[in-house]
């Protein structure tokens, strides 16, 4: 069964079970990493049978810009929808937010990405070898 949530009820070994299942690790500071995903905007996790197995987190003004950080999936569950869990309560979350980009490096430059990313709503909106720039515009005026 899977849970999702906008709780920041995560623990030190949540985070460094989640940002280490690829192999390797993407950060050298687990508590400050811990710190930056609880002082995040948004929070969603995503949890298997009580295991954190999935998380996305924004930060910015709250209604006219938010930056998606990132996006982690549990490198041993792949291909379960998790990505497009996140995306969704995401969204449904963030519901007053004119705009919410994303800039990426490496991990979303395939092409599943970003046909994944577009599909969900995300347009290009800049493109280099070094980052690409989603943005969902929902053309909020406040």
């Amino acid at each position: 069964m899977d849970t999702i949530s906008t709780d920041k009820l995560i623990t030190l070994d949540d985070v460094r079970e989640l940002y280490t299942s690829g192999g390797g690790d993407l950060y050298s500071d687990y508590n400050k990493l811990r710190a930056d995903i609880i002082n995040s905007d948004f929070v969603i996790t995503l949890r298997q049978k009580g295991k954190l197995v999935a998380l996305m987190r924004s930060n910015g003004d709250g209604t006219n810009n938010q930056y998606i950080s990132e996006i982690i999936l549990h490198a041993a569950l792949p291909n379960q929808g998790f990505g497009s869990k996140l995306i969704d309560k995401y969204l449904e979350c963030t519901h007053e937010v004119s705009k919410i980009y994303i800039l990426s490096n490496v991990y979303y430059r395939t092409t599943f990405s970003k046909t994944w990313l577009q599909y969900k709503g995300f347009n290009i909106i800049a493109e280099n070898e070094n980052v690409i720039v989603y943005l969902y515009d929902r053309h909020l005026k406040y």
